[in-house]
């Protein structure tokens, strides 16, 4: 704040002190804002005395009828920071000047970084992030999230209907950090199931073996080129049918490698074949149900099942002699 007001960027009001954005000759290029197409009022409400549109607050007074809970004295008077402000300051204090890496959603772009920028080039005279990345939303059943709809879910909640909250980290591996992703139960079984498979690989395989450098280099290429992940997550799988025939151990060093930066603990994945009289009943229930709609050949069905047991810790490894049933251990 004291920067700013020193290098006269900003400008008192009655109710705060304000950033001028027409100091800022850059303002609003990562948003492409149209500052001139830009009405007094559209954005947020003007006051009487705010210079321009997009001028935004860095010091709100609380006013003599008010009290916050978090209000301070300040030079300025008692009041407290703007958001936008907050998160500058936090992040100098901790990462410095200049930060490599900035996250936050889309809807963030037009004004809280814009903001960000301005407030944080403006003291410095520094570039304040080098890059940028802006995740799309996450729809749920076609839907988007809100509390009257109900469809607002935490990773407790997924615990509590007994899903693996790994598997949705798995999940979302799959989708691009920028695409707008769609959340449904049927695919998180499906996410289920397809960790419960690795998993079960990983169980199996040796240790000591050494990463092939090969894989390696085309595994990060992939996550360099703007953090790829579902390029990432099928370089798994073509590692684990990989062309070079290489050795379980290799291959097990070499994904483990790879999920140092996916983050799947897959390090801990131990497999076991379960003997008929461990089977739990709920298991063994969903196996003969699973055994009666492949009788009736229905095969989608069944397959809803073997996800079931799946998330539960279970795979399923048909043989010709029957079913055999393998338990992971995470």
């Amino acid at each position: 704040m004291q920067k700013l007001e020193k290098l006269g960027y900003t400008y008192p009001t009655s109710d705060g002190i304000y950033f001028d954005t027409s100091m800022f000759p850059s303002y609003g290029e990562m948003a492409r804002l149209d500052k001139k197409g830009m009405r007094p009022g559209a954005r947020v409400k003007l006051s009487q005395e705010k210079r321009h549109p997009t001028d935004f607050a860095l010091w709100k007074f609380s006013g003599n009828n008010s009290k916050r809970q978090m209000q301070w004295e300040s030079l300025w008077g008692v009041g407290f920071p703007g958001w936008h402000l907050e998160c500058s300051a936090m992040a100098m204090k901790y990462l410095g000047e200049t930060i490599d890496i900035h996250t936050g959603g889309i809807d963030h772009i037009p004004v809280h970084h814009t903001n960000e920028i301005a407030q944080s080039e403006a003291a410095t005279g520094k570039s304040f992030v080098n890059y940028w990345l802006h995740c799309a939303f996450l729809l749920i059943e076609g839907e988007k999230m809100s509390k009257s709809l109900g469809n607002i879910f935490t990773l407790d909640d997924l615990v509590a209907k007994e899903h693996d909250p790994l598997a949705f980290r798995y999940l979302l591996l799959t989708s691009h950090y920028r695409s707008l992703m769609n959340f449904t139960w049927g695919s998180l079984r499906g996410a289920e199931t397809a960790l419960a498979t690795l998993r079960s690989y990983l169980g199996e395989w040796p240790d000591g073996g050494e990463a092939e450098e090969d894989l390696v280099r085309s595994f990060r290429e992939r996550i360099n080129d703007d953090l790829d992940t579902p390029r990432a997550i099928a370089h798994i799988w073509e590692s684990v049918i990989d062309s070079k025939q290489l050795s379980p151990n290799v291959k097990k060093a070499t994904i483990l490698d790879f999920d140092r930066v996916l983050g799947l603990n897959l390090s801990t994945a131990r497999t076991e074949y379960v003997a008929d009289g461990d089977v739990p009943l709920e298991i063994r229930t969903l196996l003969n149900k699973r055994d009666r709609l492949r009788v009736e050949k229905q095969w989608a069905e069944a397959d809803q099942v073997r996800q079931r047991i799946a998330s539960l810790g279970y795979l399923i490894e048909d043989t010709t002699f029957g079913v055999r049933l393998k338990r992971n251990q995470k």
